[in-house]
């Protein structure tokens, strides 16, 4: 599979199954795309958009790759765990943990309130505990696991 800004040779991540958060729309589409390009077989993560990751797991197929799409609050530690279960029952592993959701918030940190900094913090903090608490039994059993933590200015 061909990602424009990536070898079609490239696969040297084969074998390896890779769960992409907010991994949709923006940057973590791109993400689950490159991903697939060097060979991962991909989960694709949303809380709202289905739609969205349905259309991008169906260009990873597409293009020969593996993929399939969870809808998951990455907040809350059920979800996640459901969706952990759900990945390890489709592909057997998981390899990589890209923690790239996030809640875009259009207000100045001086004008934030405590909600609004605790809903950003319970998905850029929490959710990341939760993710990796999730992945990381299938990261130590094969003895090999990569986590990528992304951030944009919604944490500041």
């Amino acid at each position: 599979m061909a990602v424009q800004g990536l070898p079609a040779e490239g696969r040297e991540l084969a074998g390896q199954v890779a769960l992409v958060t907010g991994g949709a729309k923006n940057i973590g589409r791109a993400i689950s795309l490159a991903l697939a390009a060097a060979g991962a077989a991909v989960a694709v993560n949303t809380l709202r958009s289905r739609e969205d990751a349905e259309a991008v797991v169906q260009e990873i197929r597409g293009g020969g790759g593996d993929a399939e799409a969870y809808v998951a609050d990455i907040a809350d530690a059920a979800s996640v765990r459901a969706m952990g279960e759900g990945v390890m029952k489709r592909f057997g592993r998981i390899d990589i943990l890209v923690l790239n959701a996030s809640q875009r918030r259009e207000v100045l940190f001086k004008d934030m309130s405590f909600e609004e900094w605790r809903a950003t913090m319970s998905i850029t903090l929490d959710g990341s505990f939760h993710c990796i608490k999730a992945c990381l039994p299938s990261m130590l059993a094969n003895r090999r696991g990569n986590i990528v933590t992304l951030a944009g200015d919604a944490v500041l």
